[in-house]
């Protein structure tokens, strides 16, 4: 077996070199490649006692302490992170979000969509959308809504339209008028074009980043026709389309309808007594506003 170790220095490598047997031939090892080569090195040793092996395997397979460790930056994984991925990967590090929560959980119990509580976890309950029956739990377990990875429990998880169930105290103006009250970036073509006079007919729409964004690239829509099925979620909006301000078709309905921040503008020379401005903001709206700058 070799007289030293393979991680001593480089003077008692040369030393212990010398003094090796020549049967073995350790001086010609000297000869061959440089003492610092571990690899090399292994090749011209004994192989009688392969006691010190499994130290030059560890050096060889990147696994021993500081094989790719800088020179003034130990690798605190001792070369394993370049050979292997981390214990724990980023993605499981990630907060998960919650199945089905649209919004917070203050806002939608404000407005009759209540959460419940699993393995310790709040999450909203599924309701059925609005105008629609909600599917017996005893039918076929294909067709049952809860079945994961269906169609059914996607459409459950994105719908925006859920069936609300509010308290006494909680009915009210705000309530009926929660989707035409949303925010100006969440309020979808057909909510803002209820809020119109004749449900935006004759009105012009584009979307914008805000609510003062001017129309500068001469792509809008102007409804021609308006009808709802389920208001103000549910309907068509039809009318024409126009590019850098020339019509391109007519009778269609807009596009990104579903999206939001839309605005709008009355038609030029439309009737005072039909295209009046907006009612004031509402009381409640205004108390709303104060109590949250209070807190």
């Amino acid at each position: 077996s070799p007289p030293f170790h393979l991680s001593a220095p480089p003077q008692m490598l040369r030393r212990a070199l010398g003094r090796a047997p020549s049967a073995v031939g350790w001086r010609q090892g000297i000869a061959l490649a440089d003492p610092l080569n571990s690899l090399r090195l292994g090749a011209l040793v004994s192989l009688k006692d392969s006691s010190w092996l499994p130290q030059c395997r560890a050096m060889s397979s990147g696994w021993s302490q500081g094989m790719y460790a800088e020179r003034h930056n130990p690798d605190p994984t001792h070369g394993r992170a370049r050979w292997h991925k981390l214990d724990v990967s980023k993605r499981m590090e990630q907060d998960k979000p919650i199945l089905g929560a649209l919004n917070p959980k203050e806002y939608d119990e404000k407005h009759g969509r209540w959460w419940f509580t699993r393995k310790e976890e709040e999450r909203p309950k599924l309701y059925t959308t609005i105008g629609r029956h909600a599917r017996s739990k005893k039918l076929k377990r294909t067709i049952v809504r809860f079945a994961y990875k269906s169609k059914n429990l996607r459409a459950l998880v994105r719908d925006p339209y859920r069936k609300r169930w509010p308290k006494n105290d909680q009915v009210g103006a705000r309530f009926f008028a929660e989707f035409c009250l949303k925010d100006f970036e969440k309020r979808t073509m057909l909510e803002t074009a209820h809020t119109l006079p004749l449900y935006g007919v004759a009105c012009k729409f584009w979307r914008g980043k805000d609510a003062e964004t001017p129309d500068t690239r001469g792509q809008f829509f102007v409804a021609s026709s308006s009808e709802y099925r389920v208001r103000p979620i549910r309907g068509q909006l039809r009318g024409t389309q126009y590019h850098n301000g020339r019509p391109m078709r007519d009778g269609i309905a807009a596009v990104a309808k579903s999206l939001g921040s839309w605005r709008y503008e009355f038609p030029a020379g439309g009737h005072p007594a039909v295209y009046r401005p907006a009612f004031p903001r509402m009381l409640s709206a205004e108390q709303d506003a104060a109590e949250g700058e209070a807190e």
